[in-house]
């Protein structure tokens, strides 16, 4: 099933967004290259593939964008919109932190909520660990210490390499909101919250590499993730807002009939 294969490969992002860096006084910018060897899960074949990926953040706003999707989170509103720029489509999340038990909306269906509510519960049979391992590196421009991180949940395990840096300024309680907000979205994920990114804040400074293997469901899943710039700004103006010409869809056409 496609759904499964998606949430797979979602779930190793989410990660990878936890390791990312939390902001500074100003908005900030980073731009990241994500490549994912190609896999084939349940019938379903995902390619090779190598996006260039630009992110917002500011204090209560944030926006991951690529050729083929973006991921808006929206704080202030307590919602996550997640756009699929090729059928020009939006889906909502609710992100309401007070109101994690319940992060569905009238836009969900139900049934499909109770399916996905059912394979994390499995899937988030959990443990998480990190590690600094005082090995360090330069790389691209940063000065970098190395960490490993071991993932185990009930359909496998993800080792990931991660590089950090302290010389980009950073604010690590705010970024942990869009992190809780990121995991609150996800059906199953909610309880787990806390115990996640305490184990992250062993990450001191920004993730400038990091390299992840997944075995996950018998098949061996193969990512990284290389920050190539990072600086401070002004976050262009209605970035945060949904563009014209989208249409909203809910999480069942967009899950099971693509």
């Amino acid at each position: 099933m496609k759904t499964k294969l998606t949430l797979v490969l979602g779930l190793t992002f989410a990660f990878t967004l936890l390791i990312l860096p939390g902001i500074a006084s100003a908005d900030v910018f980073l731009k990241q290259k994500q490549h994912t060897d190609g896999v084939e899960m349940m019938g379903h074949t995902q390619p090779e593939k190598d996006l260039i990926t630009t992110v917002w953040i500011t204090e209560d706003k944030a926006c991951s964008d690529n050729e083929e999707q973006s991921t808006i989170i929206r704080l202030d509103k307590g919602i996550t919109y997640l756009l699929d720029h090729k059928k020009k489509t939006y889906m909502i999340l609710n992100v309401d932190l007070s109101k994690v038990s319940s992060s569905t909306n009238s836009e969900v269906d139900k049934e499909e909520i109770e399916q996905f509510q059912s394979m994390m519960n499995h899937m988030m049979r959990l443990e998480i660990s990190i590690k600094p391992t005082g090995e360090k590196q330069k790389i691209g421009k940063w000065n970098c210490e190395k960490y490993t991180q071991k993932v185990v949940t009930g359909m496998g395990s993800m080792n990931t390499e991660i590089w950090a840096t302290d010389q980009i300024r950073i604010n690590h309680d705010v970024y942990t909101k869009f992190a809780a907000a990121m995991f609150a979205s996800v059906p199953g994920m909610q309880n787990m919250v806390d115990s996640i990114t305490r184990e992250m804040q062993k990450v001191k400074g920004v993730s400038v590499l990091t390299k992840t293997t997944s075995e996950l469901m018998g098949q061996t899943i193969t990512s990284s993730t290389e920050l190539l710039e990072a600086k401070e700004g002004k976050a262009p103006a209605g970035i945060f807002d949904l563009p014209s010409g989208y249409k909203k869809v809910e999480m069942r056409r967009r899950g099971m009939h693509d």
